[in-house]
């Protein structure tokens, strides 16, 4: 029996992907380190300080004076507080405290 061009490329594929694998896991390609600075690794704080100076970023704040901003209401419900229910949910019903526990 001659086997079909699927079978054949399902095969190719798969020694494909095998061979991929082989190389990926069981050679040092994968497990190389990770990245590290060229230069110091104690980047203090005031050099931070000094590179964020050097942005030239602006934020507009004229949002917060416009009249649909201020127009804006504040929509939050209050939760009353409620009791807890059992320590263990997942403990069987007749293992139940007779009052629950608040916290």
């Amino acid at each position: 029996m001659k086997p079909s061009s699927n079978t054949i490329l399902i095969i190719i594929v798969t020694l494909f992907v095998s061979a991929f694998a082989y190389y990926y896991f069981f050679t040092d390609t994968g497990n190389q380190p990770p990245l590290t600075s060229n230069g110091s690794s104690n980047f203090s704080q005031s050099q931070f300080q000094t590179l964020v100076n050097e942005l030239s970023i602006s934020f507009i704040t004229d949002i917060f004076s416009d009249a649909r901003f201020n127009s804006l209401v504040d929509l939050t419900t209050q939760v009353s507080p409620e009791s807890t229910g059992r320590l263990d949910p997942f403990a069987p019903v007749s293992a139940v405290q007779a009052t629950p526990v608040d916290q």
